[in-house]
C-alpha cells in the first residue's frame, strides 16, 4: 500500500476525533478553457482547520498513525471487530509526509493520534518517535498536537516533552 492510500484511510479514520473546527474540502478542476477556466485540484484527505489562540485559522494534517487497535470499544469505528480497511504509517514515512505538506504550504502543523497497537505505552513511544523525527531530524518547527494515548504511563508522556 502506498503512502497516499494510507493517508486516505488514516485521515478518514481520524475524522471521528471531534477536535478540529472544520474538515478539508475537495474541489476538482473544471474542464473549461479560456478566460473563465479554473486550474488546480484540492484534496481533502487529512487537512482540517483549527483556530490558534490569536483567532487565526490554521491548517493541520490530521491523521492517525494507525487505525488498528487492540481495544473493542463499541463507540469507535476503529475498534478491533470493525471490518474497515487497516493501515499504518512508518515513523519516517509520516514525518516525510508532514514535512512535504508543510514545505508545500498545505499545512501549518500536525494533529496526530492513533489506534492502540500492542499496548498504550508501546503506541505512545511510537508517536513520540514521529514527533522527535520531525523536530530533531527534519527541523520541523510547526505546530504539533499530539494526543496522549489513554492508559499510557505518565513517565512515557513526560519523557516525550524534553529534548533528546
Amino acid at each position: 500500500m502506498d503512502t497516499l492510500e494510507k493517508l486516505d484511510i488514516l485521515a478518514g479514520s481520524a475524522r471521528y476525533d471531534v477536535s478540529c473546527s472544520t474538515s478539508g474540502s475537495q474541489r476538482l478542476n473544471g474542464s473549461a478553457s479560456g478566460a473563465g477556466a479554473r486550474f488546480g485540484n484540492t484534496v481533502a484527505a487529512g487537512i482540517c482547520h483549527s483556530f490558534a489562540d490569536d483567532g487565526r485559522c490554521i491548517s493541520l494534517l490530521k491523521v492517525l498513525f494507525t487505525n488498528a487497535c487492540i481495544n473493542n470499544c463499541a463507540y469507535c469505528i476503529n475498534r478491533r471487530s470493525s471490518s474497515i480497511r487497516r493501515a499504518m504509517f512508518g515513523v519516517q514515512e509520516l514525518a516525510t509526509l508532514t514535512e512535504g505538506f508543510y514545505r508545500r504550504n498545505y499545512i501549518e502543523g500536525l494533529f496526530l493520534s492513533s489506534g492502540i497497537l500492542k499496548s498504550p505505552d508501546f503506541t505512545m513511544e511510537i508517536l513520540i518517535r514521529v514527533v522527535r523525527t520531525l523536530r530533531q531530524e527534519k527541523g520541523f518547527n510547526g505546530y504539533v498536537h499530539l494526543k496522549i494515548i489513554p492508559a499510557c504511563r505518565p513517565t512515557i508522556c513526560r519523557a516525550g516533552t524534553g529534548p533528546r
